[in-house]
C-alpha cells in the first residue's frame, strides 16, 4: 500500500479524495501545480518524511468515504462548478485584497518595508488572475463545451492541448506568485503590532491561497485531462 501510494501522482491523490489535499497542505506537498510528480518525488521536493505523510494519508482515508462527486460529473456540469464556485470567488475576494494592500500601504507602508513589496503581489497576482478568468470562460471553456456535446472544434487554437497547456503555464505562474506571498507574510502570520485591516488582510489571503489551490487542483487534475481523454477519442 505504502508504495503504491508513493508511485502515484498527486493531483491523482486529491482527484481520489480531496482531503488529502489538507494532509498535503500541512507537509508544505504542492498538489495543484505540482500535482504531476509522484508523492515520492513531492515528499523529496518538499523536505518532508515520506513515511509521516503516507500515514496522514491512510489516517485520513480511514475517517470516511472519499467525496468523488467531483470526479463524477460529466464536463460542462464540473465547467459549471468552477465558474459558479472559483471563478465567482476571485471576483468577489479579488478586489477586497486589493483595497486592504491599499489600506496597508497609507497607513503603515513608511514604517514597515514587507507592506509595499506585499502589495506589488497581490496587485500582480490579480493582475494575473482576471484575465486568465476570462480566457477560459470566452475560449477554453466553450470549446470542452462543445466537444463534450459531440461538435467538432476547430478553434484558433488548434488542438485543444494548446489552451490547455497555456493555462496550466499560468497556474504554475500564480503558483510562484503565491509562494512569495507565504514568504513576506510567515505563512500568513501578522505580527504582534498588526492593525485589523493587517490581520483581516492576511486571513483574506490564507483563504484566497486555499480556494486557489483547489480551483487550479480541479482543472489541471480533473477537467483538463478528462479533455485530453475526450479529445483523444
Amino acid at each position: 500500500m505504502t508504495n503504491t501510494l508513493l508511485d502515484t501522482r498527486v493531483g491523482e491523490l486529491v482527484v481520489q479524495d480531496y482531503r488529502f489535499a489538507h494532509v498535503f497542505s500541512r507537509f508544505g506537498i504542492d498538489f495543484c501545480c505540482g500535482g504531476g510528480r509522484t508523492l515520492s518525488e513531492a515528499c523529496e521536493r518538499a523536505g518532508a518524511d515520506a513515511d509521516e505523510v503516507v500515514s496522514a494519508l491512510q489516517h485520513s482515508a480511514a475517517e470516511g468515504e472519499p467525496d468523488a462527486v467531483l470526479a463524477g460529473l460529466a464536463l460542462p456540469a464540473l465547467l459549471d462548478y468552477i465558474e459558479a464556485t472559483h471563478h465567482s470567488y476571485v471576483r468577489t475576494t479579488a478586489p477586497l485584497l486589493l483595497e486592504y494592500a491599499a489600506k496597508m500601504v497609507r497607513a503603515h507602508g513608511e514604517h514597515y518595508s514587507e507592506i509595499k513589496p506585499l502589495a506589488g503581489w497581490i496587485q500582480a497576482l490579480v493582475e494575473d488572475l482576471l484575465p486568465h478568468l476570462m480566457k477560459e470562460e470566452q475560449i477554453l471553456f466553450p470549446a470542452i463545451r462543445a466537444m463534450a456535446g459531440g461538435e467538432q472544434v476547430n478553434g484558433c487554437f488548434g488542438h485543444i492541448g494548446n489552451p490547455i497547456r497555456a493555462m496550466e503555464y499560468e497556474h504554475d505562474e500564480a503558483g510562484t506568485i503565491l509562494k512569495r506571498l507565504r514568504e513576506l507574510t510567515q505563512d500568513y502570520q501578522p505580527p504582534a503590532h498588526a492593525c485589523t485591516t493587517w490581520r483581516i488582510c492576511y486571513q483574506t489571503l490564507a483563504e484566497f491561497e486555499a480556494d486557489l489551490h483547489r480551483h487550479i487542483h480541479l482543472e489541471n487534475n480533473l477537467l483538463f485531462p478528462k479533455t485530453l481523454e475526450l479529445a483523444r477519442g
